[in-house]
């Protein structure tokens, strides 16, 4: 089918792709960021992953967006004898916090799940150990590592090279996410990358020096990650016990955090509108490309972006694209199943979607299907499970296919070999050839959990577009996996069938690294002395690759993983057309994304935009994750054996080319912006005096439009503190929590009087 171009028709119900046509991403300093964004002729639209530096006042025609970061620690010298005994540690991690001089972006906040995580309100009662209350000591003052940010450090703190008794660090939270599996790139990455409990486990495990908390931390961290638990209420107790596990021995604390600050023009004629703006990545996000618009354009129109720092991965989207720059670039040209949803830590369905099945909802053993594929260990074979084989999940996915870049049409063979390169590159050890421990860490839900894939048909629908038909393909696909969860979403993000990079750009990177030309991650070029496989930037590696293409367009060469599903005259098609598209655009970059590589250079990469027909998503599809609602808490109060929680709603509102926040009571006919309903998730958790979850539930809307709890009559008697909060259109980030005290009766299922009640706006 060839590509039809739609720039010319404003009629179209259906417009393929997004706004801008076309997206130049810049590297810039702050400085120089600060002087594009008043150039007059053609200014910088967006910034992204620090603020400009102005010599001056910021402009009135820039706005900015807040997002998490990194996280704050304080460690421990494990080789100070002042600091043998927790006592000891927990007293200097205290005096140390309290020498701290937080600068305007870093919030103080002793507790490592901070209110950009989505599982806070299920602890947002606690503090951690040794903070939470400063008690007058004769003991010195703790000594700084030398190193630290001057900025976070008071005038009087003391500051060593040698002698030191604690350090002062920051982690960025994108490093946390990828020691946690997410790759960035190509890999999906695990379903609870966001969660403030895995980013703790990330961060505080590597200090714990005893072996008894490692294996306790551990331990509630694998149940968290198998679903070893019965309910939300157990969840949460597991998750407070792991961060408990985690600071309990005051040897690294989280003390508080670091807002990243990002602008944009909100010029009348040459501003941005439409901004998703993601709580841990910012605007460094797949979903802010898929929305943002110029106010000039209703569609249309040239995106400059500036970015920081400078690129320095290398670009393959196995295991490169792992910095900022690249990140931005993938999620430009890369086109996952899944995308993450900006305000929470759930996922939005992008080129999969999931069907309900029999037994989607069952948590038994499915049997699989003796003619599901499988990939081997370490030859990453693709072959028939056959008898007897069992899962304990089943998910059926329908994916939207799209031709690739280089015009070749996605088969299933594309969408089954990344299987076969996690089995071969992620199992076996360094003694291993076909062996790289990125690839092996990106992978591991997947090789974990896979138990088969087969493909049950081929979906074929015709779309009429003006005077014209296209003719759309939906593999559906069934994957098997040992996964206890109820949650599909979760077991569908596992091991989802997809890629957005054709068998044959896969196949050649991976006879490229086995030819020991390149290595597929940074850590692997180092450690063998060989270069970073790259696709564009590096004229050395593309003459090899092309030189390959060449023969294996010769040879008909398929990998003997595809030898069940791909055979030599339609492998020798594919490589003829790979050969053309590098003789054309000069590069490798093949993808069935929304945009395409145009041209690069140090100083800028320029993407086009694919008006092609056959790419199945279109204007406005994430629209809805801009500029979502937020709930104020306004009152809470006890009615009987009922806790009422009264609420608002703050949103955005459009006035012609700008947008004002409002705040109005939440009812049911309250409207967003885009006049579409707010759709309230009310949650609640009762915590008892012993700093366990007691019970969590939902908040029924009543005819007043108030929010009742009503408590579970298994509460046992005594005190708690509950905790309400009201998410809208599941905006779970920096929420306003009603709190308010309990004092449950000796009678089951009935409470006594609340003694103290509190709204957070």
């Amino acid at each position: 089918m060839a590509p039809q171009s739609a720039l010319g028709d404003h009629a179209l119900a259906y417009f393929p792709s997004f706004y801008p046509h076309e997206i130049r991403i810049e590297p810039l300093d702050p400085e120089g960021a600060a002087r594009e964004f008043v150039n007059k002729t053609d200014p910088l639209h967006v910034y992204v992953g620090t603020a400009p530096r102005f010599s001056g006042q910021i402009p009135e025609h820039l706005k900015s967006v807040e997002s998490l970061k990194s996280l704050i620690t304080i460690s421990v010298n494990p080789r100070s004898s002042r600091l043998e005994s927790r006592e000891a540690r927990c007293q200097a991690i205290g005096q140390a916090a309290a020498a701290l001089a937080a600068p305007p972006d870093v919030i103080i906040h002793p507790y490592p799940i901070t209110p950009y995580h989505a599982d806070y309100l299920g602890h947002a009662d606690r503090l951690a150990p040794g903070t939470a209350t400063r008690t007058p000591t004769d003991a010195p003052a703790p000594t700084f590592r030398a190193g630290a940010d001057a900025s976070l450090l008071s005038p009087q703190a003391r500051v060593q090279a040698t002698d030191w008794d604690v350090s002062l660090d920051e982690t960025s939270v994108s490093a946390l996410q990828i020691d946690a599996g997410a790759a960035f790139n190509g890999w999906p990455a695990p379903p609870w990358t966001k969660e403030g409990w895995v980013q703790a486990y990330t961060l505080l495990r590597p200090a714990l020096s005893q072996a008894s908390d490692r294996e306790q931390a551990d331990e509630l961290y694998g149940r968290l990650t198998h679903n070893e638990f019965r309910d939300r209420t157990e969840q949460f107790n597991l998750e407070r016990a792991l961060v408990a596990a985690l600071i309990g021995s005051c040897e690294r604390a989280v003390i508080g955090y670091r807002l990243r600050q990002e602008f944009y023009t909100d010029d009348y004629s040459d501003g941005i509108e439409n901004l998703a703006v993601d709580s841990q990545s910012g605007l460094n996000s797949a979903v802010f490309l898929r929305t943002v618009k110029l106010k000039d354009f209703l569609w249309n129109g040239r995106l400059r972006v500036g970015i920081h720092p400078r690129p320095s991965a290398a670009w393959n989207p196995i295991a490169g694209f792992t910095d900022a720059a690249g990140r931005l670039v993938w999620s430009t040209v890369g086109d996952n199943a899944f995308l993450p949803i900006p305000f929470n830590s759930r996922w939005v369905q992008n080129r999969a979607e999931i069907r309900i099945t029999d037994e989607s909802s069952i948590k038994r053993s499915v049997r699989v299907p003796d003619d599901a594929l499988m990939p081997q260990t370490i030859t990453g074979r693709l072959a028939p499970v056959g008898a007897g084989h069992g899962a304990t999940a089943k998910v059926l996915y329908r994916l939207s296919a799209s031709n690739f870049s280089d015009g070749s049409v996605m088969e299933t063979a594309d969408l089954l070999y990344p299987y076969a390169l996690a089995f071969r590159w992620g199992a076996g050890g360094q003694d291993v050839a076909t062996h790289d421990p990125e690839i092996a860490a990106a992978t591991r839900l997947i090789r974990e959990r896979l138990r088969g894939v087969k493909l049950v048909r081929v979906e074929e629908t015709a779309r009429p577009v003006a005077d014209q038909t296209f003719t759309y393909r939906t593999p559906v696909i069934e994957v098997y996996l040992d996964n206890l969860t109820f949650d599909e979403q979760e077991n569908a993000l596992i091991a989802p069938p997809w890629s957005s990079v054709p068998w044959h750009v896969l196949a050649l990177m991976e006879a490229t690294v086995e030819r020991g030309l390149a290595a597929f991650s940074c850590g692997e070029a180092e450690r063998r002395h060989l270069p970073w496989l790259d696709l564009v930037r590096d004229p050395a590696q593309l003459k090899t690759l092309r030189a390959l293409i060449k023969e294996f367009a010769q040879t008909g060469y398929r990998p003997a993983a595809l030898e069940l599903l791909v055979g030599p005259e339609t492998a020798k098609a594919r490589w003829q057309l790979l050969d053309r598209f590098v003789e054309a655009n000069g590069h490798l970059l093949v993808t069935n994304g929304p945009y395409r590589l145009k041209a690069w250079s140090p100083d800028a990469f320029v993407f086009e935009v694919v008006r092609d027909f056959t790419y199945p998503v279109g204007l406005g599809t994430f629209n809805g994750l801009a500029y979502p609602a937020r709930a104020l808490i306004s009152g809470v109060e006890r009615a009987g054996d009922l806790v009422l929680v009264s609420a608002d709603a703050e949103f955005a509102v459009k006035q012609q080319r700008d947008h004002r926040i409002v705040r109005a009571p939440l009812r049911p006919d309250t409207l967003r912006g885009t006049l579409q309903p707010i759709r309230p998730e009310s949650h609640y958790v009762a915590v008892g005096r012993d700093g366990r979850v007691a019970a969590t539930g939902s908040l029924v809307r009543q005819p007043d439009s108030r929010f009742v709890v009503s408590l579970p009559t298994t509460l046992q008697s005594g005190d708690f503190t509950l905790l309400a909060a009201i998410f809208l259109d599941g905006n779970a980030i920096n929420p306003a929590i009603g709190r308010i005290e309990l004092r449950n009766s000796a009678k089951a299922g009935r409470a006594g009087n609340a003694t103290d009640a509190e709204g957070e706006p």
